[in-house]
């Protein structure tokens, strides 16, 4: 569906907008995928939570969105009338950049409510991964060293939107860190981090002119195309590896069939047509293709959990 116009956005539509809710699959996917760890162990878990880290994730997810907004607008970087990418509110003057941030403040407060009740289940290493959430989602687009404008930021979403993710949101259901946790985490932060090297393969020329190093900057697009599919792919292969560390000793049928099934689907769906785009509009059907790709990873490893 296209995007609606200037004319078409009402000051409503514009807020609902602003927080990219595209985006927030890639938020539910790791909790997702540490929901179907935990049900998989022998060890009582506390589902109570489980809303909690759902409502916490997404709060940090929006936060992160609104702050952008109004940081690429107020930077310079961002200009309504040559943007590529979805509209950004603040850039098109529907909304104020100072309200924006405060909304994004608002809801780095919610999460921060929700975080310090899952602090008292999990201590201080919940505290800990909730304080570099709030800084990170500050310091992706704003400060001296934004991880937005370095070549850095597809390991950022790795590490934070994929391992600390799934990993924390383990350790709270079954209050256990453990290693295969960790492993899905990097197996589902590397569709995220590809949502990512998308976004940037289309802003490349603009992002070059405005100072920014990102990886696709710095590797060109012939690179950026081979990783984008190195990240897929791999991520395929890592359903076996999970579900090999789930079962140690064993080669699953299932986790045969499912990751081979989801690699020949890469192929001809998501890495194809990036290989393919030409125009902006190509590419903004890419990041939706990669995004829902990641939830049909995590679908694709509960089948082979249930089968």
């Amino acid at each position: 569906m296209a995007d609606p116009t200037i004319e078409t956005i009402s000051k409503p539509m514009a807020w609902f907008l602003a927080t990219r809710p595209k985006t927030l699959v890639l938020a539910l996917g790791p909790i997702l995928l540490a929901g179907l760890l935990a049900l998989d162990t022998d060890t009582t878990s506390n589902w109570l939570i489980f809303p909690i880290i759902i409502l916490s994730a997404v709060c940090i997810q929006i936060a992160t969105n609104l702050w952008n907004d109004a940081a690429d607008a107020t930077s310079g970087l961002d200009n309504a009338q040559e943007r590529l990418g979805p509209p950004r509110m603040t850039s098109l003057g529907l909304l104020q950049a100072g309200h924006v941030r405060l909304a994004a403040v608002l809801f780095l407060l919610l999460a921060s409510i929700f975080g310090l009740s899952l602090v008292f289940f999990g201590g201080w290493p919940i505290l800990a991964i909730g304080i570099v959430g709030i800084l990170c989602a500050f310091g992706y687009s704003s400060g001296p060293y934004p991880i937005s404008s370095s070549p850095f930021g597809e390991l950022f979403v790795i590490s934070f939107f994929g391992i600390m993710s799934v990993m924390g949101t383990t350790y709270l259901l079954i209050e256990q860190w453990t290693l295969v946790s960790f492993w899905a985490g990097l197996y589902i932060g590397l569709p995220a981090a590809a949502v990512l090297t998308v976004n940037n393969h289309r802003d490349r020329d603009g992002d070059k002119l405005g100072g920014r190093h990102t990886l696709v900057i710095e590797i060109g697009p012939k690179r950026t195309k081979q990783v984008y599919a190195i990240f897929i792919l791999v991520s395929c292969i890592g359903i076996i590896h999970v579900h090999n560390l789930l079962e140690p000793g064993t080669l699953s049928l299932a986790s045969l069939i499912f990751s081979a099934l989801l690699m020949a689907y890469s192929l001809m769906v998501p890495i194809r047509h990036f290989f393919l785009a030409s125009s902006a509009a190509e590419l903004n059907a890419c990041l939706m293709r990669t995004s829902i790709f990641q939830l049909q990873w995590v679908l694709a490893f509960g089948a082979v959990l249930l089968f």
